[in-house]
C-alpha cells in the first residue's frame, strides 16, 4: 500500500534532553535559512549559531514539509470523554475518562503524521544530542529506519516541537489532550475509532503487523486527513494525568492539571489490542525521560487562523 507521506531523506541522529524551561538550544539554523521561512528577519542574527550548509537544506526541507502537513481544525465545542455509545452505555471501563464534558476549542492547527525517525534524528543531530532508540539492540531493527515513526520520551517530544517553535517563531508546540481528542473524534463525533470510517477493519485502515510500527500514512486517514490517531504509536500529548481532571476541567481550551508526575498518552499502540486504540481511552506514564519504541508523538500548532505555506 503506498505511503502518502512525505518522508525525510536524512537519517541522523535521535533523542534529547534539552533545559525545557529555558528553552536552550545548543544551534540553530542560518539566518539565510530563517528569512526564507518566515518573515521579518531584524535582530535574528543575534539569536542563531550556524549550521553547516548541508544541515540548513535539511532544516529548511523540515521546516516546509512540517508547515505543509498542518491540518487545520476549525474550533467548537464538544463532550470530551467517554459519554456513551449508540447503546448509552459506556464505550470504556475507565474511570479517569469520565464523565464525559462541555469544552469548546479555539481553532489550531495539528500534524497529519506522527513524526519520524528521519525527521526526529535530524533535530538530535542539529542539536548535537544523543540519538533515541539506539542501543545495540536496537539501531538495526526494520523499524529503526528513517521512514518509521520516532520512539521517543515526552521530554525528546516536548523539545522537538519547541525547537520548531523556535526556528519558525510559530507557537507549535505538543497538542493539548482536548486537541488531540478533538482531532480525532473529527471535532467531536460520537465515534470509537480514528479511522476512515470510526471503526478497525484490520488490513484495510488498521495495521495487521503486531511486531512493530508502520510508517505514518500507510492506512487511509481520518476524515479530517490525520493517520494513525488510532494505532500504530501511543501519542504523548502536552497534559499532566490526573484520574480526576474531568470532573473539574475548565470549559475552554482546557490545558491539564498545572502540575503532576505523569503524562497523558493517548491512541493506543501496536502492542496492544486493536480495540485499546479508541479515542476516549487515556493513558499516562511517569517516565518522561525513557524512550520507547511505541511512543511517539505529533506536534500542534497554536494558531486559530491557516497557516500559510508558500508553494516551492
Amino acid at each position: 500500500m503506498e505511503n502518502k507521506r512525505i518522508h525525510s531523506l536524512l537519517y541522523f541522529a535521535n533523542i534529547n534532553r534539552p533545559n525545557i524551561l529555558a528553552n536552550k538550544y545548543s544551534t540553530a539554523p542560518s539566518l539565510a535559512l530563517l528569512c526564507m521561512v518566515m518573515t521579518g528577519c531584524d535582530g535574528l542574527g543575534q539569536q542563531i549559531d550556524a549550521l553547516t550548509g548541508e544541515q540548513d537544506k535539511q532544516v529548511q526541507t523540515l521546516i516546509e514539509r512540517t508547515k505543509a502537513q498542518m491540518v487545520f481544525v476549525e474550533g467548537g465545542s464538544f463532550m470530551m470523554g467517554d459519554g456513551g455509545g449508540p447503546n448509552n452505555l459506556p464505550w470504556t471501563i475507565a474511570r479517569d475518562n469520565k464523565p464525559a464534558h462541555k469544552v469548546t476549542l479555539t481553532s489550531y492547527s495539528m500534524g497529519a503524521y506522527e513524526v519520524s525517525y528521519g525527521d526526529f534524528d535530524l533535530y538530535t543531530a542539529v542539536n548535537d544530542l544523543p540519538r533515541t532508540m539506539w542501543t545495540k539492540w536496537d539501531k538495526d531493527e526494520i523499524w529503526r529506519a528513517p521512514e518509521f515513526p520516532a520512539g521517543v520520551s515526552w521530554y525528546g517530544a516536548k523539545n522537538y516541537c519547541l525547537w520548531l517553535a523556535k526556528l519558525t517563531q510559530l507557537p507549535i508546540d505538543l497538542p493539548t489532550e482536548a486537541q488531540w481528542e478533538f482531532a480525532a473524534r473529527n471535532r467531536g463525533e460520537n465515534i470509537l475509532f480514528a479511522t476512515d470510517s470510526g471503526w478497525i477493519e484490520e488490513g484495510r485502515n488498521y495495521e495487521l503487523n503486531t511486531d512493530y510500527a508502520e510508517p505514518s500514512g500507510t492506512y487511509p486517514p481520518n476524515p479530517l486527513g490525520f493517520y494513525d490517531l488510532s494505532g500504530n504509536m501511543i501519542e504523548w500529548v502536552n497534559d499532566w494525568w490526573a484520574e480526576d481532571y474531568y470532573q473539574h476541567s475548565p470549559g475552554q481550551d482546557p490545558k491539564g492539571p498545572k502540575e503532576g508526575t505523569k503524562k497523558v498518552m493517548r491512541g493506543g499502540r501496536f502492542l496492544e489490542s486493536p480495540r485499546g486504540s479508541n479515542v476516549y481511552t487515556r493513558q499516562e506514564s511517569d517516565e518522561l525521560d525513557e524512550a520507547y519504541r511505541a511512543k511517539g508523538f505529533r506536534c500542534a500548532l497554536n494558531q486559530s487562523t491557516k497557516l500559510s505555506v508558500q508553494p516551492n
